[in-house]
């Protein structure tokens, strides 16, 4: 048999490329570093409206009725999936970092007063700072549902992956969870720095002592955190403005927004640099100011 293909069978129509918006660089630079995970509808092949993916819980699998014949283990996995993208893995990733950095420096400063007993304190710790992220990016997805429908398709409520109900329990159980465990919430910043290092400074019967290098990391990732704050919302700028949702990027616009957070960061950045020039003797000098003019060289030629 030979199979021939005419070249005027098929005729692909002649595109134009699209400018890139400016946050996309912008957001380039938070990819590059691993600080960000959203899938923009500015991107060559966006996201379809409501997904049905092959893993997914409704998906159907087979002939008949939707996944009444799938093994139970095979439902179980999709759950799982599903309930595994519902906590938006990427903001857990962030608080486990940074509670691990924290501790690993109040235990190398006190090398002689680390006990294995502490180990289960400092994971019983770290699973209410993940309650606490569960809980808040959990709460947004339920009370966001139409507007995600437009910005972010592929979260597991929209996309069919996970019902209302069940979302509900899952919010209500990291709550109760985080609070049996602390009593309060943390948040992202300066409390997560600060206090998780000297609550591991307290648990290895220390006093209270001022320390250079956590005042450095606490104000970096503060400001970090407010970039990501108020740049966040501009990939969900046509769903935001579709139902009246006030945010940065709806009232003073994208591209104002866009310069305000490459600004901060580029501060952020050129302030650490003079910090380390500063106080030598706090921290390894070249190898802190070689990777942030790295980070900022990178986020001028992304923005630009």
């Amino acid at each position: 048999m030979e199979l021939s293909l005419s070249l005027t069978s098929h005729r692909v129509p002649s595109t134009t490329p699209r400018p890139q918006p400016l946050f996309l660089g912008f957001s380039k630079h938070f990819h590059s570093i691993g600080l960000l995970h959203h899938t923009h509808r500015w991107c060559s092949n966006p996201i379809p409206k409501r997904p049905r993916r092959p893993g997914s819980i409704r998906a159907c699998t087979g002939v008949g009725a939707a996944g009444s014949d799938r093994p139970f283990a095979d439902k179980s996995l999709d759950l799982k999936d599903a309930c595994w993208r519902f906590l938006r893995p990427h903001t857990i990733r962030r608080t486990t970092l940074g509670s691990f950095a924290l501790v690993a420096r109040a235990l190398i400063e006190n090398s002689n007063l680390i006990k294995w007993s502490l180990l289960f304190k400092a994971f019983y710790g770290l699973f209410a700072l993940i309650c606490r992220n569960g809980y808040t990016v959990g709460i947004n997805q339920i009370y966001n549902i139409s507007i995600d429908n437009v910005n972010k398709p592929y979260l597991p409520i929209v996309a069919g992956d996970l019902s209302v109900r069940s979302a509900w329990f899952l919010v209500i159980f990291f709550a109760v969870a985080g609070l049996s465990i602390v009593g309060l919430n943390f948040v992202r910043g300066f409390l997560l720095n600060f206090g998780v290092y000297y609550a591991t400074k307290a648990a290895l019967g220390l006093t209270f002592e001022w320390s250079s290098p956590v005042v450095f990391i606490t104000t970096f990732v503060t400001f970090f955190a407010l970039v990501i704050s108020i740049t966040k919302d501009l990939p969900d700028v046509e769903g935001d403005r579709k139902y009246q949702i006030s945010t940065f990027a709806t009232k003073l616009g994208v591209r104002n927004i866009a310069f305000l957070g490459s600004g901060i960061l580029l501060m952020n950045y050129i302030v650490s640099i003079l910090a380390v020039i500063y106080m030598l003797e706090a921290f390894r000098r070249w190898l802190l100011i070689l990777a942030h003019t790295i980070f900022a060289l990178s986020l001028i030629n992304q923005v630009c």
